[in-house]
């Protein structure tokens, strides 16, 4: 940067800071606010400058208007862009849940095969071996907790943030087009309106296919705790993995867990059983064993103001 252009630049600078605070919107003129407005979107601010080029645009100055609309086009473009949010290399929203889907396949696949052993076994009367049975069960248990307490969920709020970012995108295409109406000699607005539709078109394709695969991730859940069951009918309770969930509840299977504490049997008379001297020197032990050990160590290119032609902010 030349010594003129930075000193011309420290001089804004320090104008700016003397101006102080922005004064209301009700002593702004329709120019002042668009201005005001273009700014806000030049910082990034663009809450602001959306609120400052309605006011603009309310103020009804026809020559300002195709500028203001065109700018406002920008904020809501950028709004919607930021809600979307970004991806990490090839991982989407929509990649995600059919992850899920295809996770659950698996189990499904697994349960079915130890089904057959088992029934086999039993066909042929021998004692089968629940190992590899209750591996494949507590997998599938994981995956079908796994899938509601994270799958739906993340599928459901990416669809109701897309829900945001398409009706954003809806009103910057509208905002462009009324500026291009407004100022047909101008063909950025009119560009841009067909970029934004574009993109919009291809949100609104993915939109579908993402509310398609949460319906069909459902379906698969429900698959999937019906095989759980069907496997469990063929392992023992003693032989089943534990449920891992709360305490003294029915679980989704309709598995009773234990009541916490105790150890002996509740005595005739309501009172909890005394605890044996095996049973306490056991937990003394666990407890030791557990505390004992260490744990692991874990520009755009800045939109122009309307000066004295009225000219709007710059291009998409």
């Amino acid at each position: 940067m030349n010594r003129p252009l930075l000193l011309a630049c420290l001089a804004a600078a320090t104008l700016a800071a003397a101006e102080g605070p922005e004064p209301e919107f009700s002593e702004l003129d329709a120019r002042e606010l668009h201005n005001l407005g273009t700014r806000r979107l030049a910082s990034g601010d663009l809450p602001g400058a959306e609120d400052a080029l309605r006011a603009s645009l309310g103020r009804d100055r026809d020559a300002l208007r195709p500028g203001s609309l065109h700018n406002l086009g920008h904020v809501r473009f950028g709004k919607g862009r930021a809600a979307l949010g970004g991806t990490e290399g090839e991982v989407t929203d929509l990649s995600l849940a059919r992850s899920w889907i295809e996770a659950a396949d698996a189990d499904i696949s697994d349960m079915t095969d130890m089904i057959e052993v088992l029934d086999k076994a039993a066909a042929e009367g021998r004692k089968p071996d629940y190992v590899p049975a209750v591996s494949a069960l507590s997998s599938g248990i994981g995956t079908w907790r796994a899938i509601r307490k994270e799958g739906f969920p993340a599928a459901e709020k990416a669809l109701a943030r897309r829900g945001g970012v398409i009706a954003a995108w809806t009103r910057s295409v509208g905002d462009f087009r009324g500026a291009a109406e407004l100022a047909p000699a101008d063909r950025a607005s009119a560009e841009n309106a067909d970029r934004v539709e574009s993109l919009l078109r291809a949100l609104e394709r993915e939109t579908r296919l993402l509310a398609d695969t949460l319906a069909a991730l459902r379906r698969k859940h429900e698959e999937l705790r019906e095989v759980i069951l069907e496997l469990m009918k063929r392992i023992p309770p003693e032989e089943r993995p534990q449920s891992g969930e709360g305490e003294g509840e029915d679980d989704e299977f309709g598995e009773k867990r234990p009541q916490q504490g105790g150890g002996g049997d509740a005595s005739e008379d309501g009172e909890e059983g005394k605890m044996s001297a095996q049973e306490a020197r056991s937990q003394l032990e666990a407890l030791q064993d557990q505390f004992g050990r260490r744990m692991p160590a874990a520009g755009q290119g800045q939109p122009g103001e309307a000066r004295s032609r009225d000219r709007k902010g710059r291009d998409y």
